[in-house]
């Protein structure tokens, strides 16, 4: 399979797509959309007839940001005249191909979830889903005036809370801000680390780097997904999140950071566990 690892878009750069990519314009079909990709990306070229169509993938974006939900149609082609290279450099840092069985570990998630069912081989349904079935769990632990940070850090240690905050996230996705990473020091055994960052040259060894919550999503599989802090990047998935696993603490410290109003109008605490302290609640969304 011809991959090409993008860059320069915005979306995904550093990850390998398939050889070619694009939108349908107005009045084109799907068919001549590929035909054109082909043209405009590899330098080769597809006559309809030799697009195979393999299926059809929907995904669905919980930004709900309207140009994040989309329909992709996937096509194999085995002939072609010409020989591929890439034709927009500043878009792609190079083609390669690769065999079905040892995709790299950075490729595309949802172009991945299409190229694995070409790999598999049989009957592919004509019709497959992604992102319908992620949900966001915010976890955070805070004073009763709703502090969660001082300087970069907690502003308490608790050993107890951060056992019951790996219990619940091992295994699965957790997504963070630069700062929350920086003041963990290190990769979190056992959990896939997405970090949010604006700096599009940072990278750190044990994470994978977003540069938007729409990309850091796309990262993300179906299922529960965790959100780690810091303030801002709850502020910014509070409305989007199902549920709140919240660490409430009987103290006022000071701090720099904070967790955003839960409006009981929308959250309904389901339950409450009084520990030393401190008590463990759950909201989810009414």
């Amino acid at each position: 399979m011809l991959l090409q690892e993008r860059r320069g878009t915005g979306f995904m750069d550093g990850w390998w797509g398939c050889g070619a990519a694009g939108h349908v314009e107005a009045g084109e079909s799907a068919f001549d959309a590929a035909v054109g990709e082909a043209r405009e990306e590899l330098g080769v070229e597809v006559s309809p007839g030799d697009l195979v169509p393999v299926t059809t993938l929907q995904r669905y974006s919980l930004t709900r940001l309207p140009v994040e939900q989309r329909a992709d149609i996937f096509f194999t082609c085995s002939r072609w005249s010409g020989e591929p290279r890439v034709m927009e450099p500043a878009k792609s840092a190079g083609i390669r191909w690769f065999p079905l069985d040892e995709l790299p570990e950075r490729t595309v998630p949802h172009e991945r979830q299409a190229l694995e069912l070409v790999a598999a081989g049989g009957d592919i349904p004509a019709y497959v889903t992604r992102g319908f079935a992620q949900s966001l769990t915010l976890v955070a632990a805070m004073g009763r005036n709703r502090i969660i940070g001082a300087d970069g850090d907690m502003p308490w240690h608790l050993s107890e809370d951060l056992k019951r905050f790996k219990r619940m996230t091992l295994g699965g996705t957790l997504i963070m801000g630069r700062g929350t990473w920086d003041a963990i020091g290190r990769p979190l055994p056992g959990r896939t680390s997405i970090v949010l960052t604006r700096d599009r040259d940072w990278s750190a060894e044990g994470a994978l780097v977003a540069h938007s919550l729409a990309e850091a999503l796309t990262m993300a599989p179906d299922g529960e997904v965790f959100i780690g802090g810091g303030g801002q990047i709850y502020r910014e998935t509070i409305d989007l999140a199902d549920t709140l696993e919240l660490t409430e603490i009987d103290a006022e410290p000071e701090g720099d950071t904070t967790f955003p109003e839960v409006d009981l109008q929308q959250w309904r605490e389901v339950s409450r566990e009084q520990r030393e302290g401190f008590d463990w609640v759950t909201y989810v969304r009414r």
